[in-house]
């Protein structure tokens, strides 16, 4: 059993709800935040909807001005300062540090950035719109923001690079010492993402997780940020402790060979967490509507849990935001076990009969929560949320 990592502040931008909050009210009220595209002209395209973060102002959350900001880097921004906030940190935060994932990266600068250099005289590419192409630019902005010298490491490795980076927060803090750290995802959805979803034949127009006749996903966006901190350090010991991060683990394989992925990443988070398969109270599945994704969760859960664990798949929801899915999960894991409530998986036809799936709002007292991450190319994280 390794040490347990105290989150003690949650910052969520959602498309159903900012401010951690809002975000547990939300999903003990089974809102969904799916709905028609705005954030650009799709009506020429089969998908129309999406989950989109909608009426989002930086300005409520960092004072500072900015001239000009990715979305992507708007996100992270402003789910680090409410983190930070609930946490109780005060500057200089010099011993802070911060692990932050995305899968898409900065997409609406990398556009914009593309499409002034083809269309005009090269020289009148704007160079500032450049430097925030980057992946790594939400990083260097949320640590210059908030004067983080700690740790600083970017992760890129898709829908699971928000889960990479809290599994290497929680490292820093058990092996190397470091005293606190940010660690979430941030991902924003923009035209490009449904394009290139749309030629991987990934994207559909009402995607059901794990519901037989689903071929496919809604795209989504977001950020979640956790602060974390050593359990024995004695800041997070005169907090008020939101929740633990009590294991973690990942496996990868292939793609034919996921279900038993799936399975191998489960017993290493519940070895991590030393705690058995009988503890786990309830499920957060990465399922989005990928038939083999779904499935082979599926299978998996009902092979290492059994069939009376309940099972829910927030994305039907939240639509899939990517590289922020794990720490938006861990959110709302904490948040349902504050509300007791586990929100439904809004599915007809359910893929499998022995798996308990949510689907109406379960009234539940929860002290231990699985999440998972699954990527359908092979790469599976499974991380332990306790109370």
């Amino acid at each position: 059993m390794s040490e347990r990592i105290a989150v003690t502040g949650i910052g969520v931008v959602s498309p159903i709800g900012t401010g951690f909050e809002s975000f547990r009210r939300a999903l003990a009220a089974g809102k969904s935040g799916i709905g028609e595209i705005t954030n650009f002209d799709a009506s020429e395209l089969p998908v129309q909807i999406a989950g989109e973060v909608r009426d989002f102002n930086l300005a409520e959350h960092i004072a500072s001005m900015k001239t000009y900001l990715d979305r992507t880097s708007a996100f992270a921004l402003a789910a680090s300062a409410m983190a930070i906030s609930q946490a109780g940190w005060a500057a200089p935060l010099d011993d802070a540090g911060l692990c932050l994932g995305t899968a898409w990266g900065c997409q609406d600068s990398i556009e914009l950035y593309v499409t002034k250099l083809i269309e005009s005289d090269p020289k009148f590419a704007p160079p500032l719109v450049f430097t925030h192409g980057y992946a790594n630019a939400p990083n260097s902005l949320v640590s210059i923001e908030f004067g983080l010298h700690g740790h600083n490491a970017c992760f890129a490795g898709g829908c699971t690079a928000g889960a990479a980076a809290i599994e290497a927060a929680v490292d820093f803090i058990r092996r190397d010492g470091a005293q606190r750290l940010l660690a979430g995802g941030s991902d924003a959805f923009s035209e490009v993402a449904l394009r290139v979803l749309l030629a991987a034949n990934l994207a559909v127009h009402g995607g059901r997780p794990f519901d037989a006749a689903s071929d496919g996903l809604v795209p989504g966006e977001g950020a979640a940020m956790l602060a974390l901190e050593s359990e024995q350090s004695e800041r997070a010991a005169n907090r008020a402790i939101v929740g633990f991060i009590a294991g973690s683990g990942s496996a990868g394989g292939s793609a034919n060979t996921l279900a038993d992925t799936v399975a191998r990443a489960i017993a290493c988070a519940l070895e991590d967490a030393g705690i058995g398969a009988g503890d786990v109270d309830a499920v957060f599945a990465s399922a989005s509507g990928l038939p083999a994704v779904d499935e082979a969760e599926a299978a998996a859960i009902a092979r290492v849990l059994g069939g009376r664990t309940p099972v829910t798949a927030l994305k039907s929801l939240t639509g899939d935001p990517m590289g922020a899915w794990t720490p938006m999960a861990a959110a709302a894991a904490f948040a349902c076990m504050q509300s007791g409530v586990i929100p439904p998986t809004a599915l007809t036809t359910p893929i499998r009969g022995d798996v308990a799936f949510v689907r109406e709002p379960l009234s539940i007292s929860l002290r231990t929560c699985l999440i998972l991450c699954t990527s359908a190319t092979g790469h599976v994280a499974a991380m332990i949320a306790g109370k």
